[in-house]
């Protein structure tokens, strides 16, 4: 499936990711020989998403108990989400004292396995309200001016958690793929509008090549072979450089929609962005031209991305 824009069927994308995530944890279950049944009705979340890929590494680990755990997990919030129907994205603060003990058990273990020793800095609901009204007249811009990106981030994201500063290197706005469906925003009162629109895009634009990257290499470069990357002191493999490339592609195309329709306070904004949106882009496809080698699905991909900036810089420069 196409992906390089979003005006793409996404909702059936999604949908067969999901049904992979079931049947995987189906599956699971019948090794395990818990005593446990999905749902018919599956609708994947980003905790059940979590506890899946913990019972996965459990059941490696050849620990059944607590893959069990986490199955048992998993198919209580599966039932749950049956029950709540309504398609909305959660917005709260990561406040360790209000958001449940579980969850917070499952994302704090995934993070903990990134190799880079990132972190993720807790926030208070009380400090965070400004914030999230920012971050909801966001969607709501988003929703207004760029309906396709907007539609595929409440298909991919179910939880936005508002995040804040902690010791070492924390996340400034990222997601997992062992998480998938939750994004991270750091939240400040220097944030504007724009900021958390652009990083809204951003983090949903990896979800999308997330699915693609867990079928395909896209890249087949060493794992260990490190690239400059633009506007970033450390080098990244490939992979990485291939994702910022793709989601530089992301962000030009929903900001170039602002830029000919927004008529407001933000306008300078959002022409800022966009430039400079446009400038990494340039930088990283020289990069990935030289150096990556892709495999069929990064050629189309690589193809796809430039064929829709063509079309992006045409309506900029006009």
């Amino acid at each position: 499936m196409s992906i390089e824009s979003s005006n793409y069927d996404y909702i059936s994308f999604h949908q067969n990711f999901q049904r992979n995530i079931k049947a995987s944890i189906e599956y699971l279950i019948e090794c395990s020989e818990a005593d446990l049944c999905l749902p018919d009705e599956f609708s994947l979340r980003w905790n059940i998403c979590g506890a899946h890929h913990l019972a996965v590494c459990a059941a490696e680990n050849n620990n059944r108990e607590l893959c069990v755990n986490y199955l048992t997990y998993a198919v209580r919030e599966s039932e749950l989400s049956v029950s709540n129907k309504v398609k909305d994205i959660n917005i709260s603060a990561l406040d360790y004292k209000t958001q449940p003990y579980f969850d917070m058990n499952i994302l704090l273990n995934i993070i903990n396995e990134d190799d880079k020793g990132v972190k993720v800095g807790f926030q208070t609901e009380k400090e965070m309200v400004i914030e999230e009204k920012k971050v909801r007249e966001a969607l709501s811009l988003l929703k207004e001016y760029d309906m396709q990106s907007y539609g595929e981030c409440t298909v991919f994201i179910d939880n936005i958690y508002l995040t804040g500063r902690t010791d070492g290197y924390y996340i400034r706005s990222g997601c997992s793929f062992n998480l998938f469906g939750l994004i991270f925003l750091y939240a400040h009162e220097s944030n504007t509008i724009p900021y958390y629109v652009e990083h809204i895009v951003h983090e949903c634009a990896h979800h999308a090549l997330n699915i693609i990257n867990a079928d395909d290499y896209i890249v087949e470069n060493d794992p260990d072979e490190r690239f400059s990357a633009p506007f970033r002191e450390d080098k990244r493999p490939m992979i990485g450089i291939f994702h910022a490339l793709f989601v530089l592609s992301r962000i030009a195309q929903s900001l170039s929609k602002f830029v000919t329709s927004y008529s407001g306070p933000y306008e300078i904004e959002f022409s800022e962005r966009l430039d400079n949106a446009l400038i990494k882009y340039q930088q990283t496809v020289e990069i990935v031209q030289e150096h990556a080698k892709l495999t069929p699905k990064g050629r189309e991909l690589l193809d796809g991305i430039k064929k829709v900036m063509k079309d992006v810089g045409a309506i900029y420069e006009n």
